[in-house]
């Protein structure tokens, strides 16, 4: 079997990772041929510098969910370690992509590289593909405002909670998603419950307030989210978690999986000097995001 395939992290799945599948999965059902991906869940970088936690737009089920639903035949998972990290650019050629894919075709972008210490670039690739008669194709840039779109870019727009910049860059809402589990119920004290959600250290939590869409079971809900420390109830040992009020909803949810898209930032996290204080501007939040909605 014959395969038409791309190599990289996916980290995100965003626009300009999906020109790059577009014109993978068109040109192998145009050929009769099968369409894969080579992936590293950790990529290479961030495995490097040893800062992944909090640091992935994408966990891997996420991102092969994401990956497959844009017609793509197969996914090949490669875990990124210090042993592999060793491997030269021709050894990763060989071992990983011909003896295993047989591909017919490659299509990569311009900021691709592979091997050890990053020694190889899109224009060996482009040689190494003549040497072995397979056809290769480089793909330039998607560009955000004269910027690369890149897994880093919305990294950065991520940590920097600008949540309108990273959606375009994604082509779709940023979401986080895990189990409802128990926090300190003090926002039901308060009088707007919440749902606290466990997801995975990998992930990056945007900073800040909120409007979202809420994604439970078939259905979808309106909401506020906040994701931070607390700093007014300081509860937790000040972790930075992610909490929900799903409005006009009063079910109890705990231990079943939900999914938040961050739609717009209301505000950044705010300390207030009692409990009423937050408690009037919770109200405000919501009234926000209702007007939005």
């Amino acid at each position: 079997m014959k395969y038409a395939l791309t190599i990289g992290s996916y980290d995100g799945v965003h626009l300009g990772h999906k020109k790059i599948l577009d014109l993978l999965t068109n040109y192998a059902k145009r050929n009769s041929i099968k369409s894969a991906v080579i992936y590293f869940p950790i990529p290479p970088k961030l495995y490097i510098h040893k800062n992944f936690k909090n640091n992935l737009i994408t966990t891997p089920d996420e991102r092969e969910k994401l990956i497959k639903n844009t017609g793509i035949d197969e996914i090949v998972k490669i875990n990124f370690n210090k042993r592999f990290s060793r491997k030269n650019a021709l050894e990763f050629f060989t071992d990983f992509i011909v003896k295993k894919l047989n591909p017919e075709y490659i299509v990569v972008g311009r900021d691709f590289s592979m091997g050890r210490d990053r020694q190889a670039n899109y224009l060996w690739l482009k040689e190494i593909c003549k040497i072995n008669s397979i056809k290769c194709k480089i793909l330039n840039f998607v560009k955000y405002r004269k910027h690369k779109i890149s897994s880093s870019l919305i990294r950065h727009f991520l940590h920097s909670a600008m949540i309108l910049e990273a959606n375009e860059c994604l082509g779709r809402y940023y979401s986080v998603c895990g189990m409802v589990v128990k926090g300190a119920q003090l926002g039901r004290k308060l009088g707007y419950p919440t749902a606290n959600i466990e997801i995975n250290p990998l992930k990056i939590l945007p900073r800040g307030i909120y409007a979202v869409k809420v994604k439970l079971g078939d259905k979808k809900y309106n909401g506020v989210s906040s994701i931070g420390i607390r700093p007014t109830l300081k509860t937790l040992d000040m972790k930075v978690i992610c909490e929900v009020h799903i409005l006009n909803f009063s079910e109890n949810i705990y231990n079943k999986k939900i999914e938040v898209f961050f739609i717009n930032k209301l505000r950044n996290e705010m300390k207030f000097n009692n409990l009423k204080e937050l408690a009037n501007q919770i109200s405000i939040d919501i009234k926000n995001a209702k007007k939005f909605f």
